[in-house]
């Protein structure tokens, strides 16, 4: 990369690939090499040594492998607590949202949106009391939100107070993804 004429050694992050090939990741590999990324794709839950020396991994991987490969990486990820959505103040939802168990969910009077508070235990959407799944514990967390039609949607990544990357999920949820790094402006969207 040149900056006024000048060439700039810049180190590029390297993207790291569960094993799945998703539509999702399938987006991000192109994205990535449009910026000049390295990508690689795990074969397995076992990162290799040179996967440990890389200089700056990226990961996308699946909510269950994460916690395996972080743990190879000397890390440990940060849990948002079960209560985060309803204690962000409502200026920032701008709907009411609450959190319970699935067992007082279950005796909603009117549908809601309800959805797992940190996992993918069971989809995110619409339910009415009685389509809620019988499989898990009546004490299993949940939160319940009012429900809204969005015109747009953006999902934004913050670290630091500071937008770090964010998509726009379109038809067939594809992702549209755009990447702040050194060479933001120069970053196409997919």
């Amino acid at each position: 990369m040149k900056q006024h004429g000048i060439a700039v050694n810049q180190t590029m992050p390297t993207l790291i690939l569960s094993p799945r090939f998703t539509e999702d990741s399938q987006t991000l590999w192109r994205t990535a090499i449009q910026l000049g990324w390295d990508v690689e794709r795990l074969t397995s839950w076992r990162v290799g040594d040179r996967f440990l020396s890389l200089p700056e991994p990226v990961f996308y991987l699946e909510a269950l492998m994460a916690e395996n490969i972080a743990e190879q990486f000397g890390r440990k990820l940060l849990q948002l607590p079960a209560n985060w959505l309803p204690q962000l103040p409502e200026e920032y939802r701008q709907r009411w949202v609450y959190l319970t168990t699935l067992a007082e969910a279950k005796m909603l009077k009117k549908p809601a949106f309800i959805k797992p508070p940190n996992d993918k235990s069971f989809p995110a959407r619409v339910y009415s009391s009685s389509d809620l799944p019988d499989e898990f514990a009546s004490e299993t967390p949940v939160l319940v939100a009012e429900i809204v039609d969005w015109e747009k949607e953006f999902r934004c990544f913050i670290l630091d107070r500071e937008l770090r990357t964010f998509s726009t999920p379109i038809k067939r949820r594809i992702p549209r993804l755009y990447v702040k790094h050194q060479a933001w402006e120069e970053c196409d969207t997919i």
